[in-house]
């Protein structure tokens, strides 16, 4: 008598076969899942930190163009304008001629609005303004003492406590990011300000979040289907091999000789999905052999690139001058320490047939190898041009036409000429938006600000700049010409060396040598900033009459 059948529901897989297919796929749909969702949570996490690394680029550009263009207002209307405009005797034709003249040099900045007010009566007045294009359009121009209804914070900050001040905000006029500065002392105190569309700079990095998010999907997607080919390959019962390869437990991954043959023969052996898994698995440790290998040969290669950039660095510093000039009556030197590599800062000085000395230093934006290659193009620019017999004026202007040709609109080169006659003691020199250069006066100990001339090269490539000054050294008196990197070196509470530590520090070396006299500022510098790491490049030259 045959035993009976057992009874089975036909609604439930039968078998073992079913069994596992049931497993097999839902470690497929969990792998596919797995790789979809954590695929496209990276991308667009990597899309946004993108984004907001190209918004802080480009908002980090226009600060510093802001703040050079912001530097040229006050040569332009001149010392007394604002105390005229205080005093109430700017005509009207005058202030037009003044916004005339603000929108044009607004609109080859390619800036948005360029203005100054003055604090009356507890109200901003404007003092002097650009006219934007809608104002053009329908020539409702900003009137001479109009009252600024709602000005951001960081304006009156600027205005109260004489410090310069970024702000982006919302007003009555727009959105912006601007910058502040305050220039005169007391009652006569006015502020600049200059303003570029802050959805213009938006703008550009939403396109660059909406192109990389598409990207972002696109992976994804494709990811997500090699997720469910990959789940189809390493389904089946895994815990089955967990006991064959307990000898692949180490981290030797390239040297564990009893883990390979274990893993060769499971795979010859079993023709299951535990079989294809352990040829997988024994293919990955010949392929991470391989991998390793190729990991020493890239390490040599990173070896050898960073070799050459330190010839590349090598290369411009020899670029430096080696030795200080031999002149009579003065002792002078020169230092520069990039914070890369290579950096964007030169000095150089030359020596002419009359016994003149020119004197350049020159700071280009950002650090690196990029800046450094406009650093030694710069250079070569300016030796082919400057000569001691020819007014700076048209020399600086030819050297920013040169350089404007080369330069994106987001970068410029701040920079810094000088001739230096022994036989008078007089320095003449001429600033495209370097500053500040120093003076030490031995005779009062005070320390004096040079005259900036006009814009940084490359911002605007027909600019006219101003004429050059022109001042005449007595014994002891000294002259520090440096860049950016030494006022603007914060500590870890992100406070700034400043300009004021600054003519202090050389106030207190100025008794000594010019290298000395580096030496100096440098170690105060040190002692100002701590462990913080060095920002930005710098760059010093000190001349000094003895």
């Amino acid at each position: 008598m045959s035993a009976p059948a057992s009874p089975q529901s036909s609604l439930e897989p039968v078998g073992p076969i079913a069994s596992a297919a049931r497993k097999r796929a839902g470690i497929r749909r969990r792998i596919a899942f797995l790789a979809l969702a954590s695929t496209l949570v990276a991308t667009l996490l990597i899309a946004y930190m993108g984004y907001r690394a190209e918004l802080d680029a480009a908002i980090g550009g226009f600060d510093a163009k802001l703040r050079a263009v912001a530097l040229a207002l006050p040569e332009m209307l001149g010392p007394e304008y604002h105390l005229r405009v205080r005093e109430g005797t700017v005509t009207t034709e005058e202030y037009d001629r003044v916004t005339s003249r603000l929108t044009n040099f607004a609109d080859q900045a390619r800036v948005y609005y360029l203005y100054s007010y003055i604090e009356k009566d507890g109200r901003l007045l404007s003092a002097s303004t650009s006219a934007t294009a809608e104002e053009r359009a329908d020539h409702s121009f900003t009137p001479l003492l109009d009252p600024y209804k709602e000005p951001p914070p960081e304006i009156l900050e600027s205005l109260k406590l004489g410090e310069e001040r970024f702000a982006s905000y919302t007003d009555e006029f727009g959105s912006f990011r601007s910058v502040f500065i305050p220039f005169g002392e007391g009652a006569g105190r006015y502020v600049v300000g200059v303003d570029v569309s802050l959805e213009e700079v938006r703008a550009a990095a939403r396109r660059t979040l909406l192109h990389t998010g598409g990207v972002a999907l696109a992976v994804a997607v494709l990811v997500g289907t090699a997720g469910v080919l990959v789940g189809r390959r390493i389904a089946g019962p895994i815990r089955e091999l967990t006991a064959s390869i307990a000898t692949f437990s180490d981290d030797d991954f390239t040297n564990d000789d009893e883990a390979e043959r274990t893993l060769e023969r499971i795979a010859a052996h079993d023709t299951t999905e535990t079989g294809e898994l352990a040829s997988t698995m024994l293919s990955m440790q010949r392929h991470l052999r391989e991998y390793l290998h190729r990991f020493e040969s890239v390490t040599k290669e990173k070896q050898h690139i960073l070799s050459q950039l330190a010839i590349a660095r090598e290369i411009q510093q020899g670029l430096l001058p080696h030795h200080p000039p031999i002149v009579d009556g003065y002792l002078i030197a020169g230092w520069s320490e990039p914070a890369d590599q290579a950096g964007g800062d030169f000095y150089d000085w030359v020596e002419s047939s009359s016994k003149k000395v020119i004197l350049t230093i020159a700071d280009v934006t950002g650090h690196g190898i990029g800046p450094a290659i406009m650093a030694s193009v710069c250079r070569a620019y300016a030796r082919a041009t400057l000569e001691g017999e020819t007014p700076l004026r048209p020399l600086i202007e030819r050297i920013n036409r040169l350089m404007s040709g080369d330069l994106t609109d987001s970068r410029f080169v701040t920079y810094f000429a000088a001739v230096l006659d022994p036989a008078t003691h007089s320095v003449n020199w001429l600033s495209a938006g370097h500053g500040p250069v120093l003076v030490y006066r031995a005779a009062d100990a005070t320390v004096e600000e040079a005259t900036v001339h006009g814009v940084p090269l490359g911002i605007i490539e027909d600019f006219e700049f101003d004429t050059s000054s022109t001042t005449t050294l007595h014994p002891g008196d000294v002259v520090l010409m440096a860049s950016d990197g030494f006022w603007e070196y914060p500590n870890h509470k992100n406070e700034l060396f400043g300009t004021d530590r600054l003519k202090r520090s050389l106030a207190a070396a100025a008794g000594l040598e010019p290298k000395a006299i580096i030496e100096h500022i440098r170690a105060d510098v040190a002692a100002h900033v701590g462990t913080t790491p060095q920002p930005d490049d710098m760059t010093a030259v000190v001349v000094k009459r003895i």
